[in-house]
């Protein structure tokens, strides 16, 4: 864990260096980085998913999980098969879910009296609009393989989760997620 600190400070390291060496901007484009600077953010971000890549590897063996790598990043198992067709962009979706760190800590949990809800592949704006929960972006190219009545497990690297900065709440930054997800109805 103390290395993953490590990594993590490098990373920021890094792109404070250059956000400050970036003195030469234009109004209509974006900051110029350093050709160095950006070389070397590029290098720790690979670090960084490589060892977040050795962490969940070593998770799936300890707990003797059979998952498979999707391309988009994440890695996902099937505990039990569905009934239906498979979820699609604009579904409405009810989940029981619960989702935890690597570690097995809790961060939060939905069940059939309070479940997860929300369109897949809709932005997270309208969760607040319509009462809807806020969901990682992961999960939403996760869905798409998975059909109703079915229940996954799901591994999100923080790229695919909260990111580098966490959720402000349970989830810290960095952090691996762990979704124990069973698709309870699909509209």
């Amino acid at each position: 864990m103390k290395k993953n600190y490590v990594a993590f400070n490098i990373f920021l390291v890094l792109i404070l260096c250059a956000a400050c060496n970036n003195s030469e901007t234009n109004s209509n484009s974006l900051p110029k980085v350093n050709v160095n600077v950006r070389e070397n953010i590029e290098k720790a971000n690979k670090i960084l998913i490589e060892k977040d890549k050795d962490r969940v590897e070593s998770f799936l063996r300890r707990h003797n999980l059979q998952a498979t790598f999707d391309d988009t990043g994440f890695w996902f198992s099937e505990i039990e098969s569905g009934n239906g067709e498979k979820i699609q962009d604009g579904s409405l979706v009810a989940l029981t879910c619960t989702i935890n760190l690597l570690d097995g800590t809790p961060c939060y949990t939905y069940d059939e009296e309070n479940p997860l809800v929300f369109v897949v592949g809709k932005s997270n704006e309208l969760s607040e609009n319509t009462n809807m929960q806020n969901v990682v972006s992961g999960l939403h190219s996760a869905l798409a393989l998975i059909e109703n009545q079915s229940r996954y497990v799901f591994v999100f690297p923080s790229h695919l989760a909260h990111g580098i900065i966490g959720d402000g709440n349970n989830v810290p930054p960095r952090s691996i997620l762990v979704y124990d997800i069973k698709v309870l109805d699909v509209q």
